[in-house]
């Protein structure tokens, strides 16, 4: 249900920003004063708008699949390097949440970068063997999985010296 969810959610959110780019062209045409919703006919009308329709829900069908992603930060503790997620965390700018049960549960600050994520900004932390494992939207994930493995890494250099 919830791959359905995301789908439907960011199809709307292409076909919002779709309208507003044909909105913006038609505002700042040069040759003649050109209504919005005429233009979005007659593109949507054309071979090339159903290519685009197609496209839009394509892009739709697949974004939950290559959106979301999970990773997986090697010698990483969710006890022993608390303070290095949150600093992690909150250098992307999520924020602690919730603890359910042995997860973590992050969230975005704010609702401007909530609304960047489409509202799918919960970031789920748990412990795997040899580490731990992030779930979440990618570019978010991402990002917090390689400055967290940075962290461990110079953390494991200093336990050294």
């Amino acid at each position: 249900m919830r791959y359905i969810i995301r789908s439907v959610k960011y199809l709307l959110f292409i076909c919002v920003l779709y309208v507003a780019l044909v909105w913006l062209m038609a505002i700042t045409s040069y040759t003649e004063v050109v209504d919005g919703w005429m233009l979005l006919e007659a593109q949507l009308r054309s071979e090339q708008g159903i290519w685009l329709v197609a496209a839009f829900l394509l892009l739709a069908i697949f974004y939950p699949r290559f959106g979301f992603m999970r990773s997986v930060v090697q010698h990483c503790e969710l006890v022993r390097d608390r303070v290095r997620i949150d600093n992690a965390m909150r250098l992307y700018g999520f924020e602690f949440a919730a603890q359910e049960g042995d997860k973590l549960i992050y969230r975005a600050k704010g609702v401007l970068k909530r609304a960047t994520f489409l509202f799918e900004d919960r970031l789920e932390i748990s412990a795997t063997e040899g580490g731990i494992e992030i779930v979440g939207i990618r570019r978010a994930v991402a990002r917090i999985a390689y400055q967290l493995q940075a962290y461990i890494d110079n953390s494991r250099f200093e336990e050294q010296e």
